[in-house]
């Protein structure tokens, strides 16, 4: 196919656009500087580019302000960035910015700065317990454009580094492969296919690709390699659990006690706390300065309080907070770590330090889904309903069949009740039940939903079931439970006694 010619006002419309994309431009000063018509104009970029001229600016200084976050130095601001890349109002820079990018642009510019800190100081120290490793081959690499793009190999590399709870290793002293193509045609099209293998047991865990065309490779190496280490996270950490389960030769060490008590949390229920917390306290014995069984217990017990699942909920909730101190003490920079203490002091009723390890966990690793998914939740809880909902979008994106999808089904259900959108946030708690069955405690939530949204008939079965599941669960209970704003807890309770709940 012959190359697209393109009109010659809109060719100096894109180079004046491209040369200077902090002027205020207006779709008129463009126009008359082109010597067109603005209405032809603008039928000229919806017809070869796709977007009108003002789209097309916005992405563009987009771009620009993402390259500058991405190449800070210490002491940038993103109010400077904004700022000199034409956005007058950085509120409003920030949300576009989020919603083109999946993160803050604050997130940028802390990871970036954080990776500068690291490589100028000192070494991270080593993990106290074995942790997976994992070892980047060298890619194929074919035709000229898929050469230029090389670097995404390196990209990878370094957003897997940041995980922390993942070695990054020699191929030879690893555990896990991450092998690669990246083709180029004379088009500009590229095709990167990657395949994630489990070299100890000689089987593929994963495979994606990309297709399309990149003019800006900085942009390409930092949009792949958020997606694939998001990606690879999930995969290992399936691997691992499913290797700790069926390991029975030797007594497991910490690590694997930790993998085999993961999934019992993660449910979300009653039985299975106690079983994880068995299996954590063996971990701490055998690691006691590891921080992340330190953490996940924290986080347990945090479950077992805020959901009822035990006759002293306070109790438990203390617990929470004492161990999410001490596991706060022995963490050194693992993500992974920050977002469990971001759990345990969320449910023990400390929302804000709580946003601290949140904040902490999405600046050393702004494509870990649990970090947007616990961040989704501290904003809930304190009424920030639309920031909440759009936290946990960008988790369900990012690991879109992630065994904790189900508590994102419940917290945007929360985001649509504070709005007052009873009928929807019925939907999403049903769906939250939907991918976890065995959560009944959803329905102190879904029944004022119901209750609210003129379902009575609805309202009075969820009420039965989590009566059934809870025989003794009352309204106060149910308040002193998670750390919702008082407003939403007073819907919520007069919406389970309209259904026939007991008060106390």
């Amino acid at each position: 196919m012959a190359p697209l010619v393109l009109p010659g006002p809109l060719k100096k419309a894109l180079s004046l656009l491209e040369g200077n994309p902090a002027h205020a431009w207006t779709v008129a000063e463009l126009a008359s500087t082109c010597s067109v018509g603005r209405r032809t104009l603008q039928r000229q970029f919806r017809c070869f580019i796709g977007r009108m001229p003002m789209e097309f600016l916005r992405e563009l200084r987009l771009d620009k302000a993402r390259q500058e976050l991405l190449r800070a130095s210490n002491g940038a601001t993103v109010t400077d960035i904004a700022t000199r890349n034409g956005f007058n109002h950085v509120g409003r820079f920030a949300m576009q910015y989020r919603a083109r990018y999946g993160e803050s642009p604050s997130v940028t510019l802390c990871r970036k700065q954080a990776v500068v800190l690291n490589r100028g100081g000192s070494s991270p120290a080593l993990m106290p317990v074995e942790r997976p490793a994992i070892g980047v081959l060298p890619f194929d690499v074919v035709g000229d454009n898929g050469r230029r793009a090389a670097g995404i190999m390196d990209a990878i590399s370094a957003a897997l580094i940041q995980i922390r709870w993942i070695a990054v290793v020699l191929p030879a002293r690893a555990r896990y492969h991450l092998r690669g193509t990246i083709r180029g045609d004379d088009a500009g099209r590229l095709r990167v296919i990657f395949t994630l293998l489990d070299a100890s047991a000689g089987r593929y865990l994963w495979a994606d690709r990309w297709d399309g065309r990149c003019s800006d490779f900085l942009e390409l190496e930092e949009r792949i390699s958020t997606r694939i280490a998001a990606a690879i996270q999930q995969s290992v950490r399936d691997a691992e659990i499913d290797r700790a389960r069926r390991q029975n030769a030797r007594p497991l060490n910490a690590w694997e006690l930790t993998m085999r008590a993961l999934p019992h949390v993660l449910s979300v229920e009653a039985a299975a706390q106690e079983v994880a917390l068995e299996l954590l306290e063996q971990a701490m014995e055998c690691a006691p300065r590891d921080a992340l069984p330190v953490a996940l217990a924290a986080w347990c017990h945090g479950l077992r309080g805020a959901h009822n699942f035990c006759p002293r909920p306070e109790k438990e909730k203390a617990a929470a907070r004492d161990l999410a101190g001490r596991a706060a003490q022995l963490n050194f920079a693992d993500p992974l770590t920050e977002t469990m203490l971001a759990a345990g002091y969320c449910l023990a009723h400390d929302l804000a330090t709580a946003a601290i390890h949140a904040d902490r966990a999405l600046a050393l690793d702004g494509g870990s889904a649990w970090a947007w998914g616990r961040s989704g939740w501290i904003k809930a809880y304190a009424g920030e309903a639309a920031e909440a909902i759009e936290c946990f979008q960008i988790a369900r994106a990012l690991a879109p069949v992630d065994p904790l999808n189900f508590l994102c089904s419940v917290g945007i259900a929360a985001g649509h009740f504070w709005a007052a959108r009873y009928g929807e946030a019925a939907r999403w708690f049903e769906r939250a039940l939907a991918e976890n069955p065995a959560a009944v405690w959803v329905n102190h939530n879904l029944t004022p939903a119901y209750t609210l949204a003129g379902r009575k008939e609805q309202a009075r079965r969820s009420l039965s079931e989590l009566i059934r599941a809870f025989p003794e669960l009352t309204i106060v209970q149910v308040r002193s439970g998670l750390p919702f704003h008082p407003t939403y807890l007073d819907r919520v309770a007069d919406g389970l006694e309209s259904a026939g709940m007991r008060p106390q």
